[in-house]
């Protein structure tokens, strides 16, 4: 009995194993995902009993973008300059750090600098620079420079801070001005000068303090500075100008300076330039009439003739020549007629026979121009301020004489270099030469010339500059012996004046003491 229990006991539980068996088994055919499909990649399935495995898509790879370089460019608009000179730029792409550069332009071609900022690398917007109105030009150029030295200092044209380039050329655009400015301006008319020499200027109006010069004229541009007053920014009327007015010529300049130096030192040709507008400087002609005037130098007669230097005359006239006769003029010897204004180095001749130690010249009428002089029935004296004017007297025996300047050389282009003796008055025919400085005492001799008896002008002498000392002199040489031979250890001797050879000092000057 036993033995049944426990055999039905064994079937039983055999019958139980098989039953969870299959269905385990039936459990899993249900439940398992089918292989997933080969991939060029591989990938990892992760199976969860309650999540369904997909597929994780492979990542496409990309090109990164490559900026385009921005192109360098300035964008200015045209615009208006006024007093405070300060302009506008729009905007500046530059391609490293550098310099915007404003120029003028004159004739085409780019001019003065005018003012220049610090741009950095890219865009630059909204600059603003200053600049001088009076040296401004209706178009500007707006330029780019590099900052190749020192950082935040320009340094061109003496250094490296080069204009840009971009594809081989240069940055750069143009734009132009509307002039809006207090203009600098003079009012003033013709006028006879007085003996005092003062000039009436009517009126000047100034954009900033400067200087109000006169000066003479050359070739229809002024020249020789006259005299200069100072004056402050605003409008000033009847400024009077006291010139030494024998210098003068018949048209004269009033011109305005900037006072950019020394105040209240007027720094001619050098700090103090001359105001502008729209690049020109401000400047007026008038024409001048002067008192009776006769400049004449003590000289020997020459051929029957002697020099006056300059005579300004009052209209046509003619020049006259008295004999001295106990200090006063005596009777008339010569004359040579006068343009109306400045007549200079004019030639008059003389009866010798007539001749005194002591001429007096005189202006006189030239009542019948074209006609020859005919006094006392024409061609009366010239009255000045309702009087007669005395009398300009010189002497025929005044010795030997010159009158030079200190100097630089003046380069010829060879191997040679030319100085200047101012005046030679001499009454024989002479060497002029120049002469080395040897210890304080005249030395070898540099260069000569050969000039003739009378008065002698800007006597242009030729040395070797390898020689020149600091300081030369000049010295005059009796031409006795052969015309042409100059011969100093002979009978070409030292003329003398006292016993003393006839010598003057002077210095060779450098560019900066000019």
């Amino acid at each position: 009995m036993k033995k049944v229990i426990k055999q039905t006991i064994l079937f039983w539980s055999l019958g139980l194993l098989f039953l969870l068996v299959t269905s385990c088994a039936n459990e899993n055919a249900d439940t398992t995902s089918p292989a997933p499909a080969a991939t060029n990649e591989a990938e990892t399935a992760v199976i969860t009993p309650d999540t369904p495995v997909t597929n994780t898509p492979s990542p496409t790879a990309t090109n990164t973008p490559v900026p385009t370089p921005a192109v360098p460019r300035i964008s200015a608009a045209d615009q208006p300059l006024t007093d405070d000179g300060v302009l506008e730029i729009a905007s500046v792409v530059s391609p490293e750090n550098g310099w915007l550069v404003l120029y003028a332009m004159q004739d085409g071609e780019l001019g003065e600098v005018l003012g220049h900022t610090v741009v950095s690398t890219g865009l630059n917007q909204n600059l603003s620079l200053t600049i001088d109105p009076q040296l401004a030009t209706p178009t500007l150029v707006a330029l780019l420079h590099s900052d190749a030295g020192e950082p935040d200092e320009f340094e061109f044209p003496d250094g490296p801070d080069e204009p840009l380039l971009w594809e081989s050329a240069q940055i750069a655009t143009t734009f132009t001005l509307d002039f809006q400015l207090s203009e600098p301006e003079i009012e003033v008319v013709e006028q006879a000068l007085s003996e005092e020499g003062v000039v009436q200027i009517e009126s000047v109006l100034l954009p900033q303090d400067g200087w109000l010069a006169i000066l003479t004229e050359q070739n229809g541009r002024p020249a020789d500075l006259l005299g200069v007053v100072p004056l402050t920014a605003g409008l000033h009327q009847n400024v009077a100008i006291t010139i030494p007015w024998r210098q003068g010529t018949p048209n004269l300049y009033a011109a305005l300076y900037a006072d950019n130096g020394e105040p209240l030192h007027f720094d001619y040709q050098a700090e103090d330039e001359p105001l502008l507008i729209e690049g020109e400087p401000v400047e007026v002609a008038f024409a001048v009439t002067y008192p009776p005037d006769i400049f004449v130098l003590d000289q020997p007669i020459v051929d029957g003739m002697f020099e006056v230097e300059r005579v300004i005359s009052d209209g046509p006239g003619w020049l006259v020549a008295y004999y001295d006769d106990d200090g006063e003029p005596g009777l008339i010897i010569g004359s040579a007629p006068l343009e109306d204004g400045l007549n200079e180095r004019v030639m008059v001749e003389v009866l010798e026979s007539a001749v005194t130690p002591i001429l007096h010249v005189r202006l006189h009428e030239d009542t019948e121009p074209g006609d020859a002089f005919d006094f006392p029935r024409v061609d009366q004296p010239v009255f000045y301020d309702g009087r007669l004017p005395s009398t300009v007297t010189f002497s025929l025996t005044p010795g030997n004489y010159l009158i030079v300047d200190d100097q630089s050389l003046v380069n010829t282009g060879t191997a040679s270099a030319i100085l200047t003796v101012d005046l030679v008055v001499v009454d024989v025919p002479t060497w002029v030469a120049i002469e080395a400085n040897e210890d304080g005492q005249r030395g070898e001799v540099l260069g000569f010339t050969a000039v003739a008896p009378g008065v002698n002008h800007n006597i242009a002498i030729s040395i070797d500059p390898t020689l020149a000392t600091e300081t030369l002199y000049v010295t005059l040489y009796l031409n006795a012996g052969e015309p042409d031979e100059f011969d100093p250890d002979g009978a070409d001797v030292p003329l003398q004046r006292n016993r003393s050879p006839i010598s003057v000092p002077f210095f060779l000057l450098n560019e900066e003491e000019e």
